[in-house]
């Protein structure tokens, strides 16, 4: 899959659990996909009365099948560490984040830009649904004790930073073949289409044309039989050559070379 492909991936779950919440009791498969995991992150299984936003990044990220990607957390400042490690972590504000990006915030970040840029524990996180203009528009567990929508602005207040998926790396892994698999496959394909040419004739006057063919030699065959009549490669694909040999044989049987 291509990098975008993945990134929509992850955020098509997000859609899809819009509206779940502790109301309706859906928030509680989420907190059940986390679980599962093995090992569990730090070996702590999350409760049903936790704060669960990490715990829905994560969970997305294995509905997505992104899990080494979109690593493993229940904890907002364990997750930035994981990321950190991995050279993965976005200390800067101001990046324009694009879809699949995992955004943290601080609450008490400062009340003007010119003090956002904060350093202290992240309070929360979502996953970047999109970015239109100077307006991020993000998916979040446990927003409001529901899986829900919010808006605010390219490095506006509360954002602590981001965590980058690893999504281009994994595009360049899931589409990097050798040449050695890519023949074997293209092999595997044209077998199978070849068969079905072989499973269909040109109707009542093919055995006919293959007669006629015969006859007049313009086609020579393999030694093999097909019906009774000398198999030709009737069904196959016919090369350029192939074809201008035929069109040449014909004509040398009229008088035209």
């Amino acid at each position: 899959m291509t990098e975008t492909e993945l990134r929509n991936k992850v955020v098509n779950v997000m859609q899809g659990w819009l509206g779940w919440s502790e109301k309706n009791g859906k928030f509680k498969a989420i907190i059940d996909l986390y679980n599962t995991q093995r090992p569990l992150p730090r070996g702590y299984a999350v409760q049903y009365d936790d704060e669960w936003c990490a715990t829905t990044v994560t969970a997305a990220g294995m509905a997505a099948g992104l899990h080494d990607i979109i690593f493993g957390e229940c904890s907002c400042s364990k997750m930035i560490e994981l990321y950190r490690a991995a050279g993965r972590w976005e200390e800067n504000d101001a990046y324009r984040p694009e879809p699949g990006d995992i955004i943290m915030y601080y609450w008490k970040d400062g009340s003007n830009y010119a003090t956002t840029d904060c350093t202290a524990a992240p309070n929360h996180v979502g996953i970047v649904e999109k970015v239109a203009g100077s307006t991020i528009t993000v998916i979040e567990g446990n927003k409001g004790e529901a899986v829900a929508r919010r808006t605010l602005a390219v490095n506006g207040r509360y954002i602590r930073g981001f965590c980058l998926p690893d999504y281009a790396g994994k595009a360049e892994e899931d589409d990097d073949m050798d040449q050695t698999k890519f023949n074997q496959m293209f092999r595997e394909a044209m077998t199978a289409y070849r068969k079905e040419l072989q499973d269909n004739d040109c109707g009542d006057y093919s055995e006919a044309a293959r007669k006629w063919a015969t006859e007049t030699g313009l086609i020579a065959g393999n030694g093999t039989t097909i019906n009774g009549l000398p198999n030709y490669m009737w069904q196959d694909l016919t090369t350029r050559e192939q074809l201008i040999v035929v069109l040449f044989r014909f004509a040398q049987t009229h008088g035209l070379a």
